[in-house]
């Protein structure tokens, strides 16, 4: 499993991964620092990757890097 995150923001960091949602095949991010489900839904893992994107080129975030790559 290659999608674990460490997001930076102003305010703090937290560890996300990308999971599954079995009941309608979507992905959400789960916050595996504060134990919180997004209500986001995309409809794969790189939707969700260019949403964090998103969120770093307009300033909502400072950066996100996959640990899982860092191993």
């Amino acid at each position: 499993m290659d999608n674990i995150y460490l997001v930076m923001r102003e305010k703090d960091n937290v560890v996300v991964s990308i999971m599954l949602n079995k009941s309608d095949h979507t992905y959400s991010f789960v916050d595996l620092t504060k134990g919180h489900i997004c209500t986001c839904r995309f409809v794969s893992i790189e939707g969700a990757i260019k949403d964090m994107e998103e969120k770093k080129d307009n300033g909502e975030i400072i950066d996100f890097i996959n640990m899982e790559a860092r191993i």
